[in-house]
């Protein structure tokens, strides 16, 4: 990827989307904007038929869902959207065998959460409802012994904040009514990835009037079932959803600083160690990061990375 440096003024937001690469979460390669992309909000990231796809909320009035993929990690096919849906949050995408799932959450103030299915990235069926789902943040989904789970955070009303984490499970009947996490609750999105035969959530606190937790939390369950809680990442705090991948025996951990646009990286052994946080190059952003674990058909990246931008 050529270096791009933007512009330090903080006068104008930044709505271009951004990639980078690191082989192992070392060096991460120069950002590099993704052509055509532009969102209000973070990006969603998954690997689907050896290609890396990109899914992102309209920079405008329709708040439609717009696609791009690359399979080097460095030329972007040109944007194509799915029409007649809108969301006011980040989209979700995963792959389980050979579909490709897209989870969000409706557009303004709904807060019933859609998804639909495509086989090619390109052609998606008509949306559907996930019953009983409530939310007014981005859902996140995972596949987990080849079976498909989405985690979200409860609903918002005017005198009411429900910031339960949820999960419903796709099998062959449809998806389950939806289970409440015990003991976890956030004001933002749950993270979550797969390490070996290990099921991880992070998520940061919840949000009262008199109490702001922003500290970042570690979970991990073997079944999809009982979840433990574990070592949590040290001095890991953010305003926003932190996000999670795996790759190679390492669960890695990004997030953006709680008190400014700094992007900042941990990766844990899956066990009880974390690695100090470091700042993640001079990248910013004003949202959430999206991160994957990708091996291009060219280049040695393992670790992908995208976000939005701060500002010019």
């Amino acid at each position: 990827m050529s270096p791009v440096t933007p512009s330090l003024s903080r006068l104008h937001p930044d709505t271009r989307l951004w990639a980078s690469g690191a082989a192992q979460g070392g060096a991460w390669t120069s950002q590099a904007p993704v052509p055509g992309a532009t969102s209000p909000d973070a990006p969603a990231l998954t690997v689907f038929q050896h290609d890396l796809h990109m899914a992102w909320r309209a920079e405008d009035s329709t708040d439609s869902i717009w696609f791009s993929s690359t399979g080097d990690g460095e030329t972007w096919e040109t944007p194509w959207n799915l029409p007649y849906v809108g969301t006011s949050e980040q989209p979700a995408l995963c792959a389980v065998n050979e579909t490709l799932y897209l989870a969000w959450k409706g557009a303004g103030r709904e807060q019933n959460i859609y998804w639909s299915t495509s086989a090619d990235g390109h052609k998606w069926e008509d949306q559907q409802i996930l019953g009983g789902a409530e939310t007014s943040r981005s859902p996140s989904l995972v596949a987990f012994h080849g079976v498909l789970r989405a985690f979200w955070r409860g609903g918002e009303h005017l005198i009411t904040s429900n910031q339960n984490l949820y999960l419903s499970v796709r099998g062959e009947t449809g998806w389950s009514a939806p289970i409440v996490l015990p003991g976890m609750a956030s004001v933002e999105s749950p993270a979550v990835a797969v390490l070996g035969d290990t099921l991880y959530l992070a998520h940061r606190g919840t949000k009262a009037p008199l109490d702001n937790d922003k500290w970042i939390r570690l979970w991990s369950s073997g079944n999809g079932v009982a979840w433990t809680s574990r070592a949590n990442p040290a001095e890991a705090y953010t305003d926003l959803a932190p996000a999670l991948a795996a790759d190679n025996g390492t669960l890695h951990l990004v997030w953006k600083s709680a008190s400014g646009p700094e992007i900042w990286y941990s990766p844990f052994d899956g066990d009880q160690t974390w690695q100090p946080p470091a700042r993640v190059a001079a990248f910013e952003t004003a949202c959430s990061p999206a991160l994957c674990d990708f091996r291009p058909t060219a280049g040695t990246s393992e670790v992908f990375l995208a976000w939005r931008g701060s500002t010019l």
